[in-house]
């Protein structure tokens, strides 16, 4: 649990919010543009602190981060703050989670975001709706909540989070204020992860399979599993180019469905992900890989990579291939993550590519 101060990296998208509470001068609508883990949301909860702190008086522009208010936001029972994202194997915010909606048995009416949008907060000054992945709104969906933001109530605030702007329909692009979070440098990561206790190693390591979100490393750190599966699917990744038989990718494609199943903690999304959301960061971790063979190639063993507790396999295996064999690999894990997204079968996809990996390199 954050408070502002403790942001990791985004120091202008901090700085930008404080400007506006200290001259109590904030939009009414934010849309936190950004990667997945990046940050965006620990900022929104955070931001939202500030606002309902019971001793903002003392410090207008950050929470103190003990009273009750900012302790019931972190237990996500504050009455006054509310958050949703997409949920179902779809992967899409429905109408009913902002509106009541009868018969919609996935999502009550009596839990509807904005159930009792124009009544006053409950206990604070304002009320506060979070809204994860905006972009996975239909236009539907979306075209529901112009009115809101176009005309929002006095005392609300929200903030929605995305991938990207072009991902956003422009009716909701054009009703909120945009703060970009980019990708927070390594050293950051690692020295914000020794801080907390990780040794400088494990901290560099976890900092730069990170890629600047933060999120990745400090869900890894904290998660007995993480690191385990991380080495399942890297153990998986080293078979698939280290030269062993084709008829070898049948094990591997299941060694790495089995791995991507304990992946939850390193998974690219900011919420709990389900088993194919689970592969397709398992393909993730696979373009990694297959990212430091084609480094260690060019560099000749030189330049630093990602996976840097396996450098020596690296720079050996990197040897086997030609350098548009390695851009291949990358091109089949990348296809095979689209496959998954769109519902392929998993084990013909993971078979499929598998085999296809280890037929290059000979």
């Amino acid at each position: 649990y954050f408070m502002l101060a403790d942001i990791l990296g985004h120091q202008s998208v901090v700085a930008s919010l404080r400007h506006g509470l200290a001259a109590n001068r904030l939009a009414q609508t934010y849309l936190f543009v950004g990667d997945n883990q990046i940050g965006k949301t620990t900022t929104a909860r955070a931001l939202a602190k500030v606002l309902l702190c019971d001793n903002r008086s003392i410090d207008p522009i950050d929470s103190c981060d003990t009273c009750a208010a900012c302790r019931s936001i972190d237990a996500d029972s504050h009455s006054d703050v509310r958050q949703i994202g997409p949920t179902g194997p779809s992967r899409i915010l429905r109408i009913a989670q902002f509106w009541p909606r009868d018969g919609v048995k996935e999502h009550p009416a009596d839990r509807a975001m904005l159930r009792d949008l124009y009544f006053a907060p409950v206990s604070g000054k304002r009320r506060i709706f979070i809204v994860e992945a905006a972009e996975s709104m239909n236009e539907d969906t979306a075209n529901s909540l112009l009115k809101v933001l176009e005309e929002p109530p006095s005392y609300t605030l929200f903030i929605l989070t995305a991938s990207s702007v072009q991902a956003v329909l422009p009716t909701i692009l054009s009703r909120s204020q945009t703060l970009r979070f980019a990708p927070v440098p390594e050293p950051e990561i690692a020295a914000r992860l020794i801080a907390i206790g990780l040794s400088s190693q494990k901290a560099t390591l976890l900092a730069a399979y990170a890629q600047g979100r933060p999120g990745i490393a400090l869900r890894a750190a904290s998660s007995p599993t993480a690191m385990t599966a991380r080495d399942d699917i890297l153990n998986a990744a080293e078979e698939s180019s280290s030269g062993a038989p084709v008829i070898a990718g049948y094990k591997i494609a299941d060694d790495l469905r089995k791995a991507s199943a304990k992946l939850n903690d390193l998974s690219s999304g900011e919420e709990d992900s389900g088993p194919r959301t689970l592969l397709a960061s398992s393909c993730d971790v696979l373009v990694l890989w297959y990212r430091d063979l084609l480094v260690s190639k060019i560099s000749k063993g030189k330049a630093q990579v990602l996976n840097i507790d396996r450098v020596d396999v690296i720079n050996n295996q990197a040897q086997r291939y030609h350098k548009s064999e390695i851009e291949e690999a990358i091109n089949l894990v990348q296809d095979t993550r689209r496959y998954i997204a769109r519902n392929a079968n998993a084990q013909i996809a993971t078979e499929y590519l598998m085999l296809n990996l280890l037929s290059l390199g000979r």
